[in-house]
């Protein structure tokens, strides 16, 4: 009889064979999640990794893609409201070519009818200014300071008024008067940046147009003195610098081209004609202009302007006029100081 056998193991062995088993798997299935695959060509990056590359670089953040708007930059419009206060001196002399050097002569040799006037009050109103620049938006344009600037003034007071004649001086006398002005010019702005920590600017800028002044003084039988009214052309130079943080200084002077007086004496009865032929035949006049003032901001587009400013006219009259002396024509003088304190609004 034939037996077959099969292997057989050791019972003595059977417990450490089956231990090594099941300690070797663990390994192995460690072994091969640690081994990378042969055909990953490159490790992807770690996720720290991409999200730095994705978030905002310094500088380059949506809140600083906008740029702060300068200080002092153009607007379209500046609206300004202003109380005036306004002293005006006037003189009369015949025979020279200034009130000064008439006053300068020796008392036997200051003959003829004299005229001065001088406000013991000031006349106080009210001027509008509108200035518009249409382009002043487009920063990269060389048009965006051109634009133009109107204006309107008036003002009441009253006023002494004292004539000196041959037959010496007249009592003082108190005459009302109105104080108006009319302003028209083109106007064109170069701006410039001033500062680093906070950009502003400021500009330099040129103004021409007509310009008209008038002071009308009571009609009456016992007044004597007339008024003057002038229509002219003018040209002007301006300057705004900041001083600081918003405030700035601005200055300008200008000048006021042949402003004649009485040159329209038409609808007054022929008034106006009287303030040249009653000193001469002809007149030939010079003028000049001067501001100097600062302005800032109070609270959003609204801000305060301080202002000084001066007009001064002087007439050279020739040949003979109706009054006393005036045989041989002579000059006036005319000054008007104003004192401007306004609310801006710009937008």
């Amino acid at each position: 009889m034939t037996t077959t056998r099969s292997p057989r193991v050791p019972s003595g062995l059977l417990w450490p064979l089956a231990l090594a088993g099941a300690l070797a798997a663990p390994a192995a299935a460690a072994s091969d999640a640690l081994t990378p695959p042969a055909f990953h060509g490159t490790r992807e990056s770690p996720a720290w990794l991409s999200l730095r590359l994705g978030s905002a670089a310094p500088g380059n953040g949506t809140a600083r893609s906008k740029a702060e708007p300068e200080v002092g930059a153009p607007t379209w419009v500046r609206l300004t409201l202003s109380l005036t206060a306004t002293w005006r001196r006037y003189c009369a002399r015949p025979g020279v070519d200034s009130c000064g050097e008439y006053d300068r002569l020796p008392e036997e040799e200051q003959l003829g009818d004299t005229s001065d006037f001088s406000s013991s009050h000031p006349y106080l109103g009210l001027a509008l200014e509108a200035e518009v620049l249409p382009l002043a938006r487009g920063a990269s344009s060389v048009l965006r300071g051109l634009g133009f600037k109107l204006g309107a003034q008036r003002a009441f007071s009253s006023s002494d008024v004292t004539l000196t004649g041959d037959g010496g001086q007249t009592p003082v006398r108190e005459v009302s008067a109105l104080d108006t002005a009319f302003t028209a010019q083109a106007l064109y702005r170069f701006y410039f940046r001033f500062g680093t920590t906070r950009p502003q600017q400021g500009y330099v800028g040129a103004r021409a147009g007509i310009q008209t002044r008038a002071f009308d003084v009571e009609s009456s039988a016992d007044n004597p003195l007339s008024g003057t009214h002038r229509v002219f052309p003018s040209v002007a130079l301006d300057l705004s610098v900041p001083l600081f943080g918003s405030v700035r200084l601005d200055a300008s002077g200008g000048l006021l081209l042949s402003p004649r007086p009485g040159h329209s004496p038409d609808a007054d009865g022929g008034r106006r004609a009287l303030e040249v032929r009653d000193f001469g035949t002809s007149v030939s006049s010079f003028g000049w202009s001067a501001e100097l003032g600062v302005t800032g901001d109070i609270w959003g587009p609204f801000g305060y302007d301080v202002a000084w400013r001066l007009a001064h006219f002087k007439d050279r009259f020739s040949g003979a006029g109706t009054l006393t002396g005036w045989d041989a024509g002579g000059a006036t003088e005319e000054t008007y100081s104003s004192l401007h304190v306004g609310v801006i609004a710009t937008y």
